[in-house]
């Protein structure tokens, strides 16, 4: 017996090694069944399927409760518009491997990763009249509560890496809050989770339910869920709604490239022949047509152009990142002084800011190209706009006669001090003359 013992502990032992060895702790498309740390996924996790919506529907855990008369109320409302779906997978198939996998991998249910449906219809400029945006729909006191950076240059909720991470987390905190409840959480994302606690404590009080289903909550929210899981069993069984989901093909549709520093955008489109507007989508979260100066240094570009963008960056010189300067917006200027004083058209400056119309802000920075690439020239240039003369008033003095003195144009003497064709000149006082 003592024999069969030993015998039984180093086969047990013997198969364990052999089980263990065969996880392999590196993690690339090769390996589609370890996580990055090298723990094997679930199988039902990582089934292989051509098509995201196929994977999705394997993940699915709430099937039993598309039955509940709300759900079915939001679902015969989708019927109504057969488009609507049709839409909502093409506006998500830049995206939609990247969310399902960093869902899937936190072995939350898959019906997570179409709460962006119903927030965004997977639109990453997505902005609503709350002032929320991006894919997850953040608004910015929510945003900066969970650390997600807005500023001039950058909006992480438009990023889609940013933001899922954040979204995802949050999720998670929320799930953990209401014990693993999902409907509450879905509920806590939309509302919020001191809303959903305090409909829990009145229920709670009057010896009522305590689900999802049985809480009185705010009129958006007792739609929300219900909308996510109409999202869901349309999705799951799209022949019984009698509507049309283009496939999204199970392959990542991006990849990241490390640009180690701040980069015309306008460059990289260029560089790894992808047109502009669509390496714009892929990164919404920057604000300018050039990265943020501090960061993130990614871009995201189609897999497809990745290698050529790697290799061209290895090829560029730093100084020929940018060829633009920074220029502070003073009082009296004009965009049109501006392009006079830079030579660079109204145009390139409007489109290099983003800028829907001529007006501009004192105080706020502008990116000027610059024709010249050398910081050298870059440094003249902004010094020169630093720099005015004083002109003092005297008795009979006109604003064309102070411009044909300085060579200038009445129309920029007037743009650089604020002034317009109808103002007065005080005698006693000054007027500035801009150089350059």
């Amino acid at each position: 017996m003592q024999a069969k013992s030993y015998l039984a502990i180093f086969l047990a032992v013997f198969l364990a090694g052999c089980k263990t060895s065969t996880v392999n702790t590196s993690y690339n498309s090769n390996y589609a069944n370890y996580d990055k740390n090298g723990v094997a996924i679930d199988a039902k996790k990582t089934a292989v399927n051509e098509d995201l919506w196929q994977l999705t529907r394997n993940n699915l855990e709430f099937v039993d409760d598309y039955s509940q008369a709300r759900v079915v109320k939001e679902i015969k409302y989708y019927n109504r518009y057969p488009l609507h779906m049709s839409k909502v997978s093409r506006q998500a198939s830049p995206y939609y491997y990247y969310i399902l996998q960093e869902v899937l991998k936190r072995d939350f249910p898959a019906e997570v990763a179409l709460l962006p449906v119903i927030e965004s219809l997977y639109n990453p400029n997505a902005y609503s009249q709350g002032k929320a945006s991006g894919i997850w729909q953040f608004i910015p006191s929510t945003a900066t509560y969970l650390g997600i950076e807005i500023n001039d240059w950058y909006d992480g909720r438009r990023d889609v890496i940013t933001s899922t991470k954040t979204a995802l987390d949050y999720l998670a905190s929320l799930n953990k809050r209401f014990d693993g409840d999902w409907m509450l959480t879905f509920a806590a994302y939309n509302s919020g989770g001191g809303t959903v606690s305090k409909a829990i404590r009145k229920n709670t009080e009057k010896g009522l339910a305590t689900d999802y289903w049985s809480l009185k909550l705010p009129k958006e929210t007792t739609h929300y869920v219900p909308r996510i899981l109409a999202i869901a069993a349309l999705v799951n069984d799209p022949k019984k709604h009698n509507i049309k989901l283009p496939s999204i093909a199970n392959a990542p549709y991006f990849e990241v490239v490390n640009v180690g520093s701040q980069i015309d955008l306008g460059k990289v489109a260029k560089m790894a022949r992808v047109e502009k507007s669509q390496l714009q989508l892929l990164n919404s979260g920057f604000n300018r047509n050039v990265s943020a100066p501090n960061g993130p240094h990614r871009i995201l570009v189609p897999k497809e152009n990745a290698d050529r963008l790697q290799l061209a960056l290895s090829n560029l010189d730093r100084s020929e990142r940018l060829n633009w300067i920074h220029y502070k917006i003073k009082s009296g200027d004009s965009l049109g002084l501006i392009s006079q004083r830079f030579g660079a058209s109204v145009r390139m400056i409007k489109d290099t800011n983003a800028l829907a119309s001529s007006k501009i802000r004192v105080g706020k920075t502008l990116l000027i190209p610059v024709l010249q690439t050398t910081k050298t020239h870059a440094r003249q240039l902004a010094s020169r706009t630093k720099e005015h003369k004083i002109h003092k008033i005297n008795s009979g003095d006109t604003v064309w006669d102070i411009a044909k003195k300085h060579k200038l144009s009445v129309k920029e003497i007037l743009a650089y001090n604020g002034l317009s064709k109808s103002s007065t000149l005080r005698v006693g006082g000054s007027i500035k003359i801009p150089r350059g």
